[in-house]
């Protein structure tokens, strides 16, 4: 009798085991799924951009899109990251993170930066934009994901047009001269809208 009740007690644990094993690769399956409907990829382990391209006019001719980076802490293990908490000009609180555009030249294949919204001029005071600033340090918890900023018109940014690939690349750290050695590059992706421009004239590339 105490050889069977053994005997049951090992396979209701290794049913045990089973079941949950089966619980986590489905929500395992789930969750890539969903990053995939809303991403366009599946994940892996480590630190990742992605980007989503939402319909919205702020008033640029042919600009049709803005583009808001997220970063995705796929790790065991928290991340302090670096970032600028302000009020705007009405009286919002907003959180922006350093970041840098990029464009693939398609002669060279290498990413060319085009803006670098990092170092000392960073988080300051800005009029029409932000009216109190502060740095601080934030913690990205593993299975996690934050905003890098609302949104910007990349389109509208000089040198790009419709069909340029782009991506964005978010620093850790707000300081003089950016670290590229850490900072993590976004899945690239294609500009879709086609800016009319009047000469040199630039934008102000976001609400």
């Amino acid at each position: 009798m105490k050889a069977e009740s053994q005997n049951l007690i090992l396979r209701l644990r290794w049913k045990l085991f089973a079941g949950l094993i089966v619980l986590l690769a489905a929500l395992l399956a789930i969750f890539e799924f969903s990053h995939r409907y809303n991403y366009g990829r599946f994940v892996s382990y480590g630190l990742h951009v992605d980007v989503i391209a939402r319909e919205s006019y702020i008033g640029i001719p042919g600009q049709t899109k803005m583009y808001e980076p997220y970063l995705f802490n796929f790790t065991l293990l928290p991340v302090s990251l670096e970032a600028c908490d302000f009020v705007d000009d009405t009286l919002s609180p907003g959180t922006e993170h350093p970041y840098a555009v990029q464009r693939l030249d398609t002669v060279s294949k290498d990413w060319q930066t085009v803006a670098a919204v990092n170092g000392e001029d960073f988080c300051t005071p800005t009029p029409l934009s932000k009216a109190e600033t502060r740095i601080v340090s934030k913690r990205l918890w593993p299975g996690s994901a934050i905003k890098i900023m609302d949104g910007e018109a990349t389109g509208a940014r000089v040198l790009f047009t419709r069909g340029d690939m782009a991506r964005f690349v978010v620093f850790r750290e707000i300081r003089k001269g950016a670290n590229w050695q850490t900072a993590i590059p976004s899945t690239p992706f294609y500009i879709q809208d086609q800016v009319l421009r009047d000469g040199e004239t630039n934008f102000r590339i976001k609400h």
